[in-house]
């Protein structure tokens, strides 16, 4: 007699998988409490599954020792983030991963916490305004230059299509003497 099928998948067949799943969230746990503190007792055993992962004192069963991270230090040694920045979304973020669900805030609380509300920050400009109008001034020249250039090259070449598949074609006059044209060429 063949295993229960689901999704085409005989679990007798695969029954090995089993422990690689267990220890894949079992590590996932791990990793939720180093970032977020110890679960609580009633949640880590309230589970159809808590004593696969979690002795009768709600510690993980295979994983003795965890090393705490909080957010907030994540984000600033990780990502790179600054302290304050750092500070203000873990404040938003970590009430919203609360492992106690009826803790968690509601969506409506959450667009009213401060990190959301506050709407975005306004970067200083590095420049001053002069020389950021003088840089513009600049880009504005050179993008009106290369615009010119485009539309002299297509008004030269006409009605030819160019793609990455193209492979240069030899013209029989051009083999005999070098054009004049070709020897001047525009600058990059």
């Amino acid at each position: 007699m063949k295993g229960k099928k689901s999704h085409g998948v005989d679990y007798k067949k695969h029954i090995w998988l089993i422990p690689t799943f267990i220890s894949c969230l079992q590590d996932h746990l791990a990793l939720m409490m180093e970032l977020l503190g110890m679960m609580p007792r009633k949640i880590a055993l309230g589970g159809q599954y808590s004593r696969e992962f979690f002795n009768r004192y709600g510690d993980l069963r295979h994983i003795r020792r965890l090393r705490f991270w909080p957010m907030n230090k994540v984000l600033v040694e990780k990502y790179e983030f600054s302290e304050k920045d750092a500070n203000d979304m873990a404040d938003f973020l970590v009430p919203i991963l609360d492992f106690v669900p009826e803790k968690r805030p509601t969506a409506a609380q959450c667009l009213l916490h401060p990190w959301i509300s506050a709407g975005p920050l306004l970067l200083e400009p590095s420049m001053p305004s002069v020389k950021i109008q003088a840089g513009e001034s600049v880009i504005c020249e050179k993008k009106k230059r290369e615009k010119d250039e485009r539309e002299a090259m297509e008004i030269g070449m006409g009605n030819i299509a160019i793609s990455a598949d193209s492979k240069p074609v030899e013209d029989p006059q051009s083999s005999s003497k070098p054009s004049s044209k070709a020897s001047t060429s525009a600058p990059r």
